[in-house]
């Protein structure tokens, strides 16, 4: 007996929303930003960076079957690719058109795509430590650097913005041990976004 066909390829479940979320946030984020509103555009990416922080748990209270569980990680790497590495370089080139700008911000997505690939194929190795530093801590990095510009002056920007995309590039992909966060540090994690979006 031939299986029925669905309309559309995919899985199209409620596992899968927080994901689909955080990438429409990132997007909403980079509205933002090329409309000249980058107070809100960083608030969005906030957003974003709590539904990643959970998209995993919500998950799991789901059952799935191998396909489904399959392509919520696929999801979740590129959902990760939107908001936190093509969203910074937007960021940036929202800031400033200096050529340099462009040359950082491909620079900048080369190393995060290749850390998230790394990732995707190593998932299966150590349990307790990334290798390198995950881009998802963009999420906390990006809008801490914009306070910081905010309190001191708004024409330091592009150059704070640049240091910190050049340095976390570079950190995705050094061969570092990092400890995974679980437990508690979830709950600091979506504390300091609150924070972080209470000084924004």
């Amino acid at each position: 007996m031939n299986e029925k066909k669905s309309l559309f390829i995919g899985v199209w479940n409620l596992a899968n929303f927080v994901p689909w979320l955080g990438l429409a946030a990132a997007v909403v984020a980079m509205y933002f930003a090329l409309t000249g509103n980058p107070r809100i555009a960083m608030l969005v990416f906030i957003a974003s960076g709590l539904c990643d922080l959970f998209d995993g748990r919500v998950a799991r209270m789901f059952d799935r079957t191998d396909v489904e569980k399959a392509f919520g990680i696929q999801l979740d790497s590129f959902a990760d690719t939107v908001s936190f590495v093509v969203f910074p370089a937007v960021f940036l080139l929202t800031l400033t058109t200096a050529p340099w700008a462009v040359v950082l911000s491909i620079l900048y997505i080369l190393a995060g795509i290749t850390r998230l690939c790394w990732f995707d194929i190593t998932t299966d190795g150590d349990t307790k430590y990334f290798a390198g530093v995950p881009v998802t801590y963009m999420a906390l990095v990006l809008p801490l650097a914009w306070i910081i510009v905010q309190s001191i002056a708004l024409s330091i920007a592009p150059v704070v913005t640049a240091a910190v995309l050049g340095v976390m590039g570079i950190l995705f992909i050094v061969n570092i041990k990092v400890r995974k966060p679980g437990g508690i540090w979830y709950a600091i994690f979506g504390a300091l976004a609150v924070v972080f979006a209470v000084l924004l």
